[in-house]
């Protein structure tokens, strides 16, 4: 449970990498690694302090895997006025790693003795990536599935552009002409993009043939990655959708990774989106979690232990109670009355059957519960000790 996780480029408006939710994934996974290129590096040294990512990167906490090539759609008018699509692989000599990384950390740290010390460091720790096993001809095979592409799009189009309708049954047909990409479809992109850019300004993006192309493929790269780093892979809502139907189980994964790390957050701070909002709003600074990390360790380590199919709340409660005394108590209900000090008992967050006992709520953080209930190490020990005095709304 909760082994790998990989952050990419987000689709949309907004900073590329969630740095909010990249704190989250430093606390909860046992490995964190960031996928993208030049503008990438850019957008996280902006936001993360150079010194801090490097010293994330030098310890092994953070792996960044910069991509030497991009993948694309090229598209060209043809002499009937259709567009002929293709999809594209290219590089730059100007974009790579050791340009690349130097040039950046020292834009983000200055031009101290330090800073050229640091950037050469920080450097050597970029690690390359590329899609030389991608194989772009098994999309092109994949979106010749009408059916799939075209239900894959109207999904799209639901959360893209939500007030976009159309009068008949929406058609996006691909055609394969050898290596050549033509659609035949009834959308309407001016009324499309009306829609959309109440959502993503104009100069962000607009949708088209093209650009739907490369989402449906982004889709695809994201498997290609989580298989070849052997992880789960966050991704945002539009992208969501796109996998939904394309890359099913890759999703499935992470939303029940997504979902359990939600509710556990919700427990123990009392807002499932603590730890993100605090620090993309800046109320947490970056650095803060940092410092988190060294006593996160076993909480870590403890949470890889646990079967993939474990409901992470119940894990929790079973392990801060095993061996102590509470696990005498007589009911399910009194046990786990005491362990949330909130008088509710598990049904209430969706386990269902195991009643409440209001009668027995205590402080889950009273000094006497701590002392006699914890012997040896828990994870309620980082928690109630690290995590809370953090991001706890009594905290603030």
């Amino acid at each position: 449970m909760f082994e790998s996780i990989i952050y990419k480029n987000a689709v949309g408006t907004g900073p590329l990498i969630d740095i909010g939710a990249l704190a989250e994934g430093l606390i909860f996974y046992g490995r964190v690694a960031i996928i993208g290129n030049t503008a990438t590096l850019k957008d996280i040294l902006g936001r993360i302090p150079p010194f801090i990512l490097l010293s994330l990167l030098r310890d092994g906490r953070i792996e960044f895997h910069y991509l030497s090539d991009q993948t694309g759609v090229s598209s060209m008018p043809t002499d009937s006025g259709r567009l002929r699509h293709g999809l594209v692989r290219f590089s730059s000599p100007n974009h790579t790693i050791e340009k690349i990384g130097m040039q950046a950390f020292k834009d983000a740290a200055g031009s101290s003795g330090s800073a050229r010390v640091g950037a050469s460091q920080f450097t050597r720790l970029l690690q390359p990536l590329d899609h030389s096993g991608f194989n772009q001809r098994a999309i092109l095979d994949a979106l010749s599935d009408n059916i799939s592409t075209e239900a894959t799009v109207e999904s799209l189009i639901r959360i893209a552009a939500p007030e976009y309708t159309h009068r008949e049954v929406l058609r996006f047909r691909i055609e394969q002409q050898h290596n050549d990409l033509f659609i035949d479809t009834n959308i309407d992109f001016n009324k499309l993009n009306e829609s959309y850019h109440n959502y993503v300004p104009a100069k962000h993006s607009t949708l088209s043939e093209a650009h739907i192309l490369s989402l449906l493929q982004d889709a695809y790269e994201s498997t290609y990655f989580a298989g070849k780093l052997n992880s789960e892979i966050a991704v945002s809502p539009i992208e969501r959708v796109i996998q939904a139907s394309s890359v099913e189980s890759i999703v499935r994964r992470h939303s029940q990774s997504e979902t359990q790390i939600g509710q556990f957050i919700n427990l123990t701070l009392a807002d499932a989106h603590a730890i993100r909002e605090a620090v993309n709003s800046g109320a947490v600074p970056f650095a803060a979690v940092v410092k988190l990390l060294d006593s996160a360790d076993k909480f870590r380590h403890w949470l890889r232990e646990q079967p993939a199919d474990a409901e992470l709340l119940r894990a929790y409660y079973q392990e801060t109670i095993k061996d102590t005394w509470a696990e005498k108590l007589p009911t399910k209900s009194a046990r786990w009355s005491i362990f949330t000090g909130i008088g509710l008992g598990i049904d209430a967050l969706g386990a269902g059957g195991l009643g409440t006992a209001a009668g027995l709520a205590i402080s889950a953080t009273d000094t006497f519960l701590i002392d006699k209930l914890i012997q040896g190490w828990k994870p309620h020990q980082f928690i109630e000790g690290e995590l809370r005095p953090l991001f706890g709304r009594e905290s603030k």
